[in-house]
């Protein structure tokens, strides 16, 4: 190409994966390639897209990791979110975040739930 032509700035589609467990062990991991992405993203060009694996766990680790995301977003990166198998609890509050999420046919996503035990002494009293 000549110089006097204008560069031509194609999107690019950042791919990377959330394989959460229990404890979303995996924030620390997932902020570094959140921070990686975000450097070399354009805004309002870019796109992420993460694969996401996970039954839940923590609040903190599933709060921190589904802060992580809203990173792109402040970064004005759009985010898409792939569930193949599950997206529960702390996993499915991360797809809350994205601007779409794709999930396969028998994929289960869903509800933010609590369990918590609670003791009752009334009987005893």
């Amino acid at each position: 190409k000549s110089s006097t032509e204008p560069m031509v700035s194609h999107p690019r589609l950042f791919v990377t994966t959330f394989p959460g467990d229990a404890m979303a062990s995996q924030v620390t991991t997932f902020r570094e390639k959140v921070t990686a992405i975000l450097r070399s993203a354009k805004p309002g060009v870019d796109e992420a897209f993460v694969v996401l694996k996970s039954s839940g766990g923590t609040v903190t680790g599933y709060g921190s990791a589904a802060g992580q995301l809203l990173r792109f977003k402040q970064g004005g990166i759009k985010l898409t979110i792939a569930v193949e198998e599950v997206a529960a609890s702390g996993g499915y509050m991360m797809c809350c975040v994205a601007d779409k999420v794709i999930a396969s046919p028998f994929a289960a996503l869903g509800s933010i739930g609590v369990v918590q035990e609670m003791p009752n002494a009334y009987e005893r009293l």
